[in-house]
């Protein structure tokens, strides 16, 4: 079956199916879209004639089936470390002003006073959540280059703020 035909015939159901298994409605979308987008690519493991809207059917409800409970199973772990805090506790939180330490606001400063490129490799090395240097692409040691010349040039200010006061 073609995947437009099998979209056209098999969309709507497959995400009521979904809801009927108590998926919310956006991710029941996402999870029809899954499925048949996973079962068009492995038609191949189709047993039948796969142009046989009952021999799909059968076949794709068991691909959603093994997508909710992938879905579930993430559901859970992620509910396991979900923390349930009492209204009382966030309002006090809320209400707190956080105290800046005076470090970081230094550190702010410098990072402002850095030219556009080296602001823009400490932005990077702090938003990203992989180490960049892994020693094997020329980019990353490149990366690396730019981040000791940006280390050098953070101390010398340093030094030159240290100087003025």
């Amino acid at each position: 079956m073609e995947l437009q035909a099998s979209i056209d015939r098999f969309a709507s159901p497959l995400t009521g199916l979904f809801v009927s298994w108590g998926v919310p409605i956006g991710e029941a979308t996402e999870l029809a879209q899954d499925s048949l987008a996973d079962a068009h690519l492995s038609l191949a493991s189709c047993r039948g004639d796969s142009d046989d809207v009952l021999v799909f059917g059968r076949w794709l409800r068991g691909v959603a089936r093994n997508h909710f409970r992938q879905w579930s199973r993430g559901r859970a772990r992620r509910g396991s470390l979900a923390i349930v805090i009492p209204s009382q506790a966030l309002e006090e939180l809320a209400s707190r002003v956080p105290e800046i330490d005076q470090r970081i606001t230094q550190l702010r400063v410098e990072i402002q006073r850095l030219s556009a490129k080296h602001r823009e490799v400490v932005i990077m090395h702090y938003l990203d959540e992989t180490p960049v240097a892994d020693g094997r692409s020329r980019d990353s040691r490149r990366l690396v280059r730019r981040r000791f010349r940006l280390a050098r040039t953070i101390i010398e200010f340093q030094k030159q703020s240290r100087e003025k006061k």
